[in-house]
């Protein structure tokens, strides 16, 4: 009978359900238990189901499962040639249990996630005398969970993919061209794309008007596009263009110039007629062995160069623009000398707390007051810092500084207490030895309470280092130090890491936040976030809240507690967040 090796029961068919006799027992434990139950009985032949274990199948009461009835109708057929492998193993002994997520199609063809434990009970001579096991419907957390994966790597205004997405699409092609004979055969193309003047149609028209430019802009861009080319949004208005398959670079300007031509119309928005343009960056690769990150790099350099000759127009990278390199080294340079001349400062923005009406703290920001250029923001020089090493030497300075403030503020306005402050962790920090230690020293030395700092990494950080960052955090936090996840919903993050994580809240990433008083897919992704967060007992703080409307969205939902973004206030001096603490 299991000569194929293929399932834990008769190849073809399902005996009728008896609960009698030698059965009580099971007939006990099967109707005091929420899962379906079901076992083979190898020595009689025999598959027992319980009343449950039918429910799900869509099973009407007292109904049971034919003599004709083929089990393997109910396994989709994208799952049965896993579960068959899983069911062999367990035949052969490799295995005594397996756990799968199978999708079951019900009698009324009904597709449902659901968890099918299967184990092995052996005799004292070691064969096999019975498989079980039982059957839980998870449907509905297995489909959030493929939803957050799927918006995870989907723009939230654009429907569009992300950079995550576009990511693993430029590693696939990649790939193939490795495994194409004649890689110059076959040259693929990358275009950075920036939508001109768009910052000035956010501030004087508003965001409202930006998304709608933003979406307008897609729909035409993609006008033109072939249906294997990829289209995506990796930042504010910032697309980039995969085309997967092009003949010579003749051909890629041919489809640029196509992209001008459709953005040269007037685009009808709010009562006016407002015009954009295009500022396009090319990176032709006929080259395997480049990473997708330098593709795009070289591309978006290419397209500041487009931006710094006007706009509206292409240009394709060559090597001289490489040469920009030499540029950012001697930013590097300035910049650890910045360190020792005491050029950097730290702008604190507000963090609130809307239940209690109060200053909940701050995030912590560097910045730097550049001799010549005057203050930079952090975005201006990171790139700089990371590249350069100097992030270590960074990052502690800026953890003493933060800390050195945060004790005075504790012992000038006791009043105003407990507020804590928010300092961000990059990933290279979290691999260096010595940052645990150098915390809690840190926090000693000022004699502070582990709880009033909090550290922050992004979801993209995390994940890709778990196997440093969640020891590390979870040191950490057993110290008392908050920590929190920034940016959720830009990257992918599973749910086993997730729960992984020693994370006290979760910031949700601005991206949602900006299209949530006028994007009803975004006010349900916040939602969702919000209910998955709070079942796992983390804080919410909703992030890059810019606009009043957007803090009425946030209000008129009911369930956010903390937020921050400039609509409550902007990064500024210690001297200005000191005065938001005098009138706590």
């Amino acid at each position: 009978m299991f000569a194929d090796g293929t399932l834990p029961l008769p190849a073809t068919t399902f005996p009728p359900v008896r609960f009698s006799g030698e059965h009580a027992a099971w007939e006990v434990a099967a109707s005091a238990s929420v899962e379906g139950l079901w076992y083979f009985d190898i020595a009689n032949d025999e598959v027992c189901l319980s009343p449950r274990a039918l429910e799900l199948l869509g099973y009407a009461e007292g109904e049971s499962l034919s003599d004709s009835t083929n089990v393997k109708r109910h396994v989709h057929a994208t799952d049965l040639p896993a579960l068959q492998r899983t069911i062999a193993r367990i035949l052969r002994g490799d295995l005594t249990h397996a756990d799968m997520e199978l999708r079951i199609i019900t009698v009324d063809g009904d597709i449902r996630w659901m968890l099918a434990r299967i184990r092995a009970r052996r005799e004292a001579d070691n064969s096999l005398s019975q498989i079980a096991g039982s059957l839980a419907d998870i449907d509905k957390r297995k489909r959030m969970e493929l939803q957050l994966r799927e918006d995870a790597r989907r723009d939230a205004l654009t429907s569009l993919p992300n950079r995550v997405a576009l990511s693993e699409r430029l590693a696939a092609r990649l790939a193939r061209t490795a495994r194409s004979v004649d890689a110059a055969l076959s040259p693929f193309a990358v275009l950075y794309v920036d939508l001109d003047r768009f910052k000035q149609v956010n501030d004087r028209l508003g965001h409202a008007t930006g998304d709608a430019l933003l979406r307008e802009s897609v729909a035409r861009m993609s006008a033109v596009l072939g249906p294997d080319d990829l289209l995506a949004r990796v930042g504010g208005d910032e697309f980039v263009v995969l085309l997967d398959s092009i003949a010579d670079e003749a051909q890629v300007r041919t489809l640029a110039d196509a992209m001008h031509d459709a953005m040269r119309a007037l685009v009808p928005l709010t009562g006016r007629d407002i015009f954009t343009s295009l500022s396009i960056g090319v990176r032709m690769c006929r080259d395997a062995a480049v990473r997708p990150a330098t593709l795009l790099r070289d591309a978006d350099v290419a397209m500041y160069h487009a931006k710094r000759q006007g706009g509206a127009r292409t240009v394709v990278y060559d090597e001289r623009m490489g040469r920009q390199s030499v540029d950012r080294i001697r930013v590097q340079t300035e910049l650890a000398f910045a360190l020792r001349r005491g050029e950097l400062r730290v702008a604190y923005q507000p963090i609130l707390d809307l239940t209690e009406r109060r200053l909940r703290g701050f995030e912590a920001l560097v910045r730097w007051q550049h001799p010549t250029r005057g203050m930079l923001s952090a975005g201006e020089f990171v790139h700089e810092v990371e590249e350069s090493g100097l992030v270590v030497l960074v990052g502690r300075w800026m953890l003493n500084e933060v800390c050195e403030q945060l004790a005075e503020w504790r012992r000038e306005f006791p009043q105003a207490m407990p507020i804590s402050v928010s300092i961000n962790l990059t990933d290279r920090e979290i691999v260096d030895a010595e940052f645990t230690s150098s915390v809690e020293t840190t926090l000693a030395t000022h004699g502070l309470p582990a709880e009033c700092l909090v550290i922050e990494m992004s979801e993209e950080a995390m994940t890709a280092n778990a196997e440093h960052a969640i020891p590390a955090l979870r040191r950490l936090r057993a110290h008392g130090v908050q920590i929190q996840m920034d940016g959720f919903g830009r990257g992918y993050t599973s749910l086993s890491v997730l729960r992984r994580m020693p994370l006290t809240a979760i910031k949700i990433d601005r991206s949602y936040i900006a299209g949530v008083a006028t994007d009803e897919e975004s006010r349900a992704m916040v939602s969702t976030i919000n209910a998955f967060a709070r079942a796992l007992g983390l804080d919410v703080v909703a992030e890059g809240v810019e606009t009043p409307e957007q803090a009425a969205a946030l209000a008129e939902m009911g369930h956010f507690r903390y937020v921050q973004g400039n609509h409550f206030g902007k990064p500024e001096g210690h001297v200005a967040a000191r005065a938001l603490l005098v009138n706590t």
